[in-house]
């Protein structure tokens, strides 16, 4: 098949509106990851004026994993007998306690 002027023309007109169009949405999406790892990293810290949560599962866990499945870090592991929040992972955000269908995850406040 024999290629005319108009179609490669026709060709390098999408190609470029193309880009055109997916240019500011990837930079925006780009963009949006660099903030939110910095607002992830920002929270992992936790503020001094602000009191502190600290999540615990309690040994009635059945082990139904919901609690490890939202948490954002994977701070929630399968241990003795039921699931383990790793503190030194955890950042706090108390997910896995409004995400827990039988309430078995304590918040305490420090």
């Amino acid at each position: 098949m024999k290629e005319t002027g108009s179609n490669i023309s026709r060709r390098k007109f999408i190609a470029l509106g193309s880009a055109a169009i997916a240019s500011p949405l990837l930079s925006n999406m780009a963009g949006s990851a660099a903030e939110t790892k910095i607002t992830e990293a920002e929270s992992a810290v936790p503020k001094a004026d602000k009191p502190t949560k600290v999540y615990f599962i309690n040994r009635t866990c059945i082990g139904c994993q919901v609690c490890r499945t939202f948490c954002p870090v994977k701070a929630i592991h399968f241990g003795d007998g039921g699931n383990e929040i790793d503190q030194k992972k955890c950042i706090h955000c108390g997910t896995c306690y409004r995400e827990c269908p039988i309430s078995v995850i304590s918040e305490t406040i420090l």
